[in-house]
C-alpha cells in the first residue's frame, strides 16, 4: 500500500494527532512524511517544520526507551501494531500524557515500511487517576487498554477486532474490516463495496445482529436512518449480548463518514467503580469531620464542637433574644473509680453519664465532653429563667444514681457550675461556669454552684491574666527557662528542658510553675510555648554553636501547641544540630487516643522530633498505652523519686519502671532528683539521667552557660 493511498483512506476522520513515517528498504532512519493538522495542533509545531523528523521526537527521553523496548517486542512476536502510554513533549517544551498507537504498513512498491502513529492527548485522564489517591492503581491498566482501543480503531483497518467503516456522501459502503464483516453477516464475502447503508442494516437484521430490530425490520431501520441523516449525530450508544458499545461517527471534508464501533463495557464498569470510590471517599471525609467534633469514646460533642454550639446560639441571642446559661459539670471521686477499678471501669462510668446527660436534656441543648470527666451543657433560655438551676439539679439527681461495672458498684457523684447571660457576655460563660464550678467543689461537692456578682472580680483577674500575658507576649517578656538533665555517671549535661520564665513588670521574674497552668487554662499557652521555642533555638545556637556536643533541647509544650499544624511546619524549618524533642504530661500523651492526636504523633515524629512523657506515674497511663505510642524517653514524677532516700520500695518502684522503660527501649530520667542522698539510692535504678535542684533548677540562659562551664570543670576533674 503506498502513503498515497494511507493518507485517502484516511481523510481528516478524527480530532487526535496522526503522523505517518516512512523508511525505505536501505539503511536510512525513519522519517515523518505526513501529519495532520490534529498533530500540528497537539504538539504546537509547524506543519512543514514536522515532517522530515524521526518519529521518536514526539516522545520525552525517560519515556522513549520504554517505547522502543515495546516496539521490538512487537517486530519479535511478527506483529505490526501496537498501543502503549507515553510522555509526550510539545515544540515548546510543554510535556503531555498520551496513549500512542503504531501500525506498520510494508510498502509493496518500494520495499519499505509505512509507520501510522496515532497520539491521543491523555493528560485529563491522568489528573483523574491521581486525585483518586492511587486507590484505582490496578484498574489504571484496564482504562488505559479501552482508551487504547479507541484510538487503534482509528490507526488502520486491520490492527483491530472492532468494527471500522467508511460511508461515502452518498451513504454508499467504502472500506471496512472483518470486525465490521461479521457484526453484519457470517459470510464476509456478501458485503460489497457500493452497498446502501440502508441494505447493510437490513442485512444485519435479518442475520439477527440487531436484537432490537426482530419482528419490527422497517420501523427499526427507518428509525436509525433518521438518528443517521441527523446534522448534529457525532456518536451513539448500543447493546449487543450484554455488552455496551459506542459508535462514534466522524464526518470528513469530503462528505464520508467513519463509524468507529468501541466496546466500552469495560470503560463504563470503571466509571461505575470510579463513582462507587468517590462516594466512598465522601463517606470518609465525613467520617472524619465527626471524629474531629466528637468524643471517641462517648460520641459526645469536643470541645470544638462546644465552640462551635455557643457561636450559633450567641448568633441566634442577637437575632431573637433570650439568653445562654452554661453548665459546666465535673464527677466527683471519679479518679478513685479509675484507681480501685481500672481504666475499663472509668470508660464505662463515662459512657453512662453521657446516656444520662442525654436522657435529662432537652433536643435544643448541647452536651460536649470537655475533658477527662469534664461535660458542658449549654441552654437557650427565657430570660430570669429557672430552666438551668432545674436542669442541674436533675443531672446531679440522675448522675448520683447507682452505676455498676462486673457486678462492683461504681462511687461517684457530680458538681455542677453554672453561668449565664447577661450578668456576662458570651465568650466569658466558659471561664465563668468553671469558676461557678469550682465553687460547688469547695462547698462540699454534690451540689449546684452559681457564678454571681460576687465573682465578677475573680473573673476579671482571669481577663487581666490573659491581657498581661498577651502584652508580655508582644513586649517580649518570655524567655527561655533551661533545666539541665545530668548523666548520673560522668555528670556531663545530655539534655536541657525548655519552657518559659516570665518577666513580669509588677511581679517579677515567674518560674513556669508560677503562671503556665494559668496561661493553658486560658487558652494562652500555646502562643507562650511557640514564643519560647522560636526563642530558644536563637538562643542555644548562639551560645553552643561550638560545643561539639550538643546537648538535646526538650521543650515542654501544652496540648494545643502539639497537635497545631504551623508548629509541625516550624519543626521541619528547624537545623538544628541538637535533637528535638517535645514533653506532654502522662495524662495527655497515654490517655488521649484521638485520631487527630495520634496522627499529630506520627507528623512530628516524621519532622524528627522525639517524643518525651512528662510526670510518668502520676497518671494512669496503661503499659498498653505506653507501647503503642512508644516515646523516646520518659520522666518519672518527682513524688516518685522524692522518699528514695528513706524507702527501699520507693527505690524498687523506680527500678521497676526503668526495667520496664528499658524493655521497650525507651530512655528514663528521674525528676525531683534534689540532694546528694537522694542522687546516692538511684545509682543502680536504671535511670539514665537525672534532673532536680542538686543539678540547678530553672535558669536563664546567662546562668546556664556559667553552670556548664562548670560542669565542664568537674566532669574533667572527675
Amino acid at each position: 500500500m503506498l502513503l498515497e493511498d494511507v493518507i485517502s483512506n484516511f481523510p481528516i476522520i478524527t480530532a487526535d494527532a496522526v503522523a505517518i513515517g516512512y523508511r525505505p528498504s536501505d539503511d536510512r532512519d525513519w522519517e515523518i512524511a505526513w501529519v495532520n493538522d490534529g498533530f500540528c495542533a497537539m504538539f504546537r509545531a509547524d506543519h512543514l517544520e514536522a515532517l522530515g523528523r524521526h518519529p521518536n521526537d514526539i516522545h520525552h527521553p525517560d519515556y522513549l526507551m520504554d517505547f522502543l523496548e515495546h516496539v521490538e517486542e512487537m517486530e519479535a512476536a511478527g506483529r505490526t501494531h501496537l498501543s502503549i502510554g507515553s510522555r509526550c513533549v510539545c515544540d515548546d517544551g510543554a510535556e503531555f500524557w498520551a496513549s500512542v498507537s503504531l501500525f506498520v504498513i510494508w510498502d509493496e512498491e518500494g520495499n519499505g515500511r509505512h509507520c501510522v502513529l496515532n497520539i491521543r492527548d491523555v493528560n485529563d485522564l491522568k489528573d483523574r487517576e491521581q486525585a483518586a489517591e492511587l486507590a484505582l492503581i490496578e484498574n489504571e491498566q484496564l482504562l488505559f487498554k479501552v482508551e487504547a482501543a479507541q484510538t487503534r480503531l482509528i490507526s488502520a483497518l486491520e490492527a483491530t477486532s472492532d468494527p471500522f467503516v467508511i460511508f461515502d456522501a452518498r451513504d454508499k459502503l467504502v472500506i471496512w474490516n472483518p470486525a465490521f464483516d461479521l457484526s453484519i453477516t457470517d459470510d464476509p464475502n456478501v458485503l460489497k463495496k457500493g452497498m446502501k447503508l440502508v441494505d447493510v442494516l437490513r442485512l444485519g437484521a435479518e442475520n439477527g445482529r440487531f436484537p432490537e430490530a426482530v419482528g419490527r425490520v422497517d420501523d427499526w431501520l427507518a428509525e436509525r436512518m433518521k438518528v443517521w441523516n441527523s446534522p448534529d449525530i457525532s456518536d451513539f450508544l448500543v447493546n449487543k449480548n450484554n455488552r455496551d458499545y459506542k459508535v462514534v461517527v466522524t464526518r470528513t471534508k469530503n462528505g464520508d463518514r467513519v463509524l468507529l464501533q468501541n466496546d466500552i463495557t469495560e470503560f463504563l464498569h470503571q466509571q461505575n467503580e470510579l463513582k462507587r470510590y468517590t462516594e466512598s471517599l465522601e463517606h470518609s471525609n465525613q467520617k472524619f469531620s465527626y471524629q474531629a467534633f466528637h468524643d471517641e469514646l462517648t460520641g459526645l460533642g469536643n470541645r470544638r464542637y462546644l465552640n462551635v454550639k455557643l457561636e450559633e446560639m450567641s448568633d441566634a441571642r442577637r437575632e431573637s433574644g433570650g439568653e445562654i446559661a452554661t453548665l459546666h459539670v465535673d464527677l466527683d471521686r471519679f479518679k478513685h473509680v479509675n484507681d480501685t477499678m481500672g481504666h475499663a471501669a472509668g470508660d464505662h462510668v463515662l459512657e453512662v453519664v453521657s446516656e444520662r446527660l442525654r436522657a435529662v436534656l432537652r433536643s435544643s441543648d448541647i452536651v460536649a465532653r470537655t475533658g477527662g470527666d469534664e461535660f458542658v451543657i449549654l441552654i437557650a433560655c427565657k430570660v430570669e429563667s429557672d430552666e438551668p438551676e432545674r436542669i442541674a439539679d436533675r443531672v446531679i439527681d440522675e448522675l448520683a444514681r447507682p452505676v455498676t461495672f462486673e457486678g462492683r458498684p461504681c462511687d461517684f457523684g457530680a458538681s455542677v457550675g453554672i453561668a449565664r447571660t447577661p450578668l456576662i457576655e458570651t465568650d466569658e460563660l466558659l471561664t465563668s461556669s468553671d469558676i461557678a464550678l469550682y465553687k460547688a467543689k469547695t462547698a462540699g461537692r454534690g451540689r449546684v454552684g452559681i457564678f454571681d456578682s460576687s465573682d465578677l472580680e475573680q473573673l476579671h483577674g482571669v481577663k487581666n491574666l490573659a491581657s498581661d500575658i498577651r502584652l508580655g507576649l508582644e513586649d517580649g517578656a518570655f524567655r527561655p527557662a533551661y533545666w539541665p538533665e545530668i548523666d548520673p555517671e560522668t555528670g556531663r549535661i545530655m539534655g536541657l528542658s525548655v519552657s518559659a520564665l516570665w518577666h513580669h513588670p509588677e511581679r517579677g521574674l515567674l518560674t513556669p510553675r508560677d503562671f503556665l497552668e494559668s496561661a493553658d487554662a486560658i487558652r494562652l499557652r500555646s502562643q507562650i510555648d511557640k514564643a519560647v521555642f522560636d526563642r530558644a533555638f536563637v538562643e542555644c545556637q548562639t551560645a553552643l554553636g561550638e560545643d561539639d556536643q550538643h546537648p538535646d533541647l526538650s521543650f515542654s509544650i501544652g496540648h494545643g501547641l502539639f497537635v497545631d499544624e504551623t508548629f509541625l511546619h516550624a519543626i521541619q524549618a528547624q537545623n538544628s544540630p541538637s535533637d528535638i524533642s517535645l514533653e506532654l504530661t502522662e495524662t495527655t500523651f497515654l490517655e488521649d487516643e484521638t485520631v487527630g492526636f495520634l496522627r499529630s504523633v506520627e507528623d512530628l515524629r516524621g519532622a524528627g522530633a522525639k517524643l518525651v512523657v512528662d510526670a510518668f506515674g502520676s497518671g494512669r497511663g496503661s503499659v498498653v498505652a505506653l507501647r503503642r505510642l512508644s516515646p523516646d524517653r520518659i520522666k518519672i514524677d518527682h513524688r516518685l523519686v522524692e522518699s528514695v532516700a528513706q524507702s527501699e520500695s520507693a527505690v524498687q518502684m523506680v527500678r521497676s519502671i526503668a526495667t520496664l522503660a528499658q524493655t521497650l527501649n525507651i530512655g528514663v530520667t528521674a525528676t525531683g532528683v534534689d540532694t546528694d542522698a537522694q542522687a546516692h539510692a538511684l545509682v543502680h535504678s536504671g535511670c539514665d539521667r537525672h534532673q532536680g535542684d542538686l543539678y540547678g533548677g530553672w535558669m536563664a540562659l546567662e546562668e546556664l552557660t556559667t553552670f556548664m562551664e562548670a560542669q565542664k570543670t568537674w566532669s574533667r576533674s572527675a
